[in-house]
């Protein structure tokens, strides 16, 4: 090759380079879920609130998997395109007031109620098939209480709203889904299981398995989401969000909880 090739071929690798640099800065990648940190909360609240013969199970069918790495796995496998069919299943779009209506769209809720029917049937399936069920499953019941994902497809969840935090670049969605979590929530003492401040009534509701319901609490979430001017993330709204965002956290890990307890505790259903 002519030393004018091997120039060229430079001069474009680091023109190539420069614009994925821009890109990056100017369109900060689209988010997605709670984030790696989110999503290992949610799977360890979980954990700790499962009965121990539901624990056996699900660590049967986990294997050497690290109980957090099952709350991360469907984000993990983004990047594999023998899973793109998975894409639409992390979330749901409707509009401001509209209401669920039951679909084939695949979305999380269809994607949530097909894992717990394959898990409920789950002798009709491979040892394999039923890991990845659970896997599905620890991840959408933590992306059923981040209010951006059951959210308005207009601004795709929060992601096409661009917008600063501690005069960081990043869009709203990723506020609420990595870096108010990381930046004000991880690394402070929490016991994440704590459950003191409900009641025994409070603590039956929020255990009761009803996913059209936590679809709607989510929702009404969104209000306060949304509740700032301009681009700027100021403390104040941060300062506000902390408890919003931890308390959502805290209801992903029980209710993932009491769904797997449910699951487990019955003998699998025959097709």
């Amino acid at each position: 090759m002519s030393s004018w090739q091997n120039a060229g071929d430079k001069n474009m690798k680091l023109k190539s380079n420069n614009i994925l640099i821009l890109l990056a800065v100017c369109f900060p990648a689209l988010s997605w879920a709670w984030g790696n940190s989110g999503h290992r909360i949610v799977a360890k609240i979980a954990y700790s609130q499962l009965l121990p013969s539901v624990k056996d199970s699900v660590n049967k069918y986990l294997g050497l998997a690290h109980i957090e790495d099952a709350g991360t796995w469907m984000d993990e496998v983004r990047s594999d395109p023998a899973y793109n069919y998975m894409s639409t299943w992390h979330y749901i779009n409707l509009d401001k007031g509209q209401s669920y209506s039951p679909d084939s769209t695949d979305n999380i809720i269809w994607a949530t109620n097909r894992a717990i029917d394959q898990l409920k049937h789950r002798n009709n399936y491979s040892k394999d098939q039923t890991a990845v069920n659970l896997k599905i499953l620890f991840h959408l019941v933590g992306d059923l209480h981040q209010p951006l994902h059951v959210g308005y497809g207009v601004d795709r969840g929060g992601n096409s709203i661009p917008v600063f935090i501690s005069n960081s670049p990043s869009n709203l969605h990723r506020v609420w889904d990595t870096d108010i979590i990381e930046a004000y929530i991880m690394g402070h003492p929490t016991n994440w299981a704590d459950l003191s401040k409900y009641s025994k009534e409070q603590l039956a509701d929020i255990r009761h398995v009803d996913i059209l319901h936590w679809l709607d609490e989510s929702r009404s979430k969104l209000g306060t989401v949304y509740d700032f001017k301009g681009d700027n993330m100021n403390q104040k709204y941060i300062d506000r969000n902390v408890p919003v965002i931890e308390e959502q956290l805290l209801l992903a890990g029980v209710r993932l909880a009491s769904l797997l307890n449910q699951i487990f505790t019955q003998p699998a259903a025959k097709l």
